[in-house]
């Protein structure tokens, strides 16, 4: 059970909280943040620029228990008026995306003096699994973020083997999965013969 400070607390039972929405993206050239307010925010070295409101939405967050992953979405959608245009978000293919970390987090902020109370709390976390480019006649360019969450790292979907290489993009030197696939499968007879 997480404990909050008595003023944190106070106004949480008031239901006067104000959250806001950040979401951190470890690609492999760097970590890159965005936060839902008018101003800059550093937390853990990580500089969370001002994201217009609306230009990242974020699906439902699935919650579940046991070993069954369970995704989420992102939705990137073009703004010009802001500088984000389809060519900026293309852009995106030129980075190491794929099986990156993503991690929303809620930030506590008082509602009257706006000052930030706390850090960050995760949300939910993941990892890319592939980006979706798409042009839509009513809201124009939009660009699609998939993740996986971090129970697929428990199960195994379709018998799908991880290789080295798929363990290097989440944990570098990370040389687990070596001889999984060079390593042979033992066939067990069950039952009477």
């Amino acid at each position: 059970m997480r404990s909050f400070n008595s003023e944190i607390g106070d106004l949480l039972d008031e239901g006067r909280m104000k959250y806001v929405g950040m979401i951190r993206f470890d690609l492999a050239e760097g970590s890159y943040g965005f936060i839902r307010r008018n101003v800059e925010y550093t937390y853990e070295g990580v500089l969370y620029k001002p994201m217009p409101k609306g230009m990242i939405s974020v699906s439902s967050l699935p919650h579940t228990t046991g070993t069954a992953a369970s995704g989420f979405s992102l939705v990137l959608a073009e703004s010009p008026d802001d500088g984000l245009t389809p060519e900026i978000l293309v852009q995106i293919e030129s980075y190491g995306y794929r099986d990156r970390p993503v991690t929303i987090y809620d930030l506590f902020q008082h509602p009257d003096t706006h000052a930030i109370l706390g850090n960050p709390i995760p949300q939910k976390s993941g990892y890319i699994n592939r980006i979706v480019h798409d042009e839509d006649p009513d809201s124009g360019y939009l660009m699609t973020v998939e993740c996986e969450g971090r129970e697929i790292d428990y199960s195994r979907t379709n018998g799908r083997i991880r290789t080295t290489e798929d363990q290097e993009r989440r944990a570098t030197g990370d040389l687990f999965f070596e001889h999984t696939g060079t390593t042979g499968r033992v066939k067990l007879d069950w039952g009477k013969k």
